[in-house]
């Protein structure tokens, strides 16, 4: 059983790029959304800043991940979530990244992101479905 990596810096998304995890575009853009939830979240008196703190976790699907473990150190199925929404996020170079938002109670939210087409067949699906990108071939 894999759990998601829980992003908790700009630092641990760089390290992601890396290790191979994440395209340059997927860095980019979960830097750039590390910075727009730090900005709106962010006082000037609090350093180091930490999105735990303020009930916030960004977390990164690969491709056989299922499990997240919640706050509360709950173990909870992605595929049996029903999650607050799902998107999906054209990237450059024709990349897609899909944004889902779960939030186990009213203390949390859980971001979560995978890269598209790189996950097994069932969490592809899932993310399409409940995104509503869920192309004609798909359906077949």
């Amino acid at each position: 059983m894999s759990y998601l990596v829980n992003l908790t810096s700009q630092d641990s998304i760089v390290s992601q790029f890396k290790k191979g995890t994440l395209s340059q575009e997927g860095m980019t853009y979960l830097v750039e959304e590390f910075k727009q939830i730090q900005e709106s979240l962010h006082h000037d008196d609090e350093k180091p800043f930490s999105l735990v703190e303020h009930g916030y976790r960004m977390l990164l699907v690969q491709s056989e991940d299922t499990c997240i473990l919640t706050d509360g150190n709950k173990i909870v199925n992605l595929l049996e979530t029903e999650p607050e929404y799902v998107e999906m996020v054209e990237l450059p170079d024709e990349f897609c990244m899909y944004r889902a938002c779960l939030m186990p109670d009213n203390e949390c939210f859980l971001l979560i992101y995978a890269l598209r087409g790189t996950l097994r067949a069932d969490l592809e699906q899932w993310f399409a479905e409940k995104s509503g990108c869920l192309a004609e071939e798909d359906m077949k």
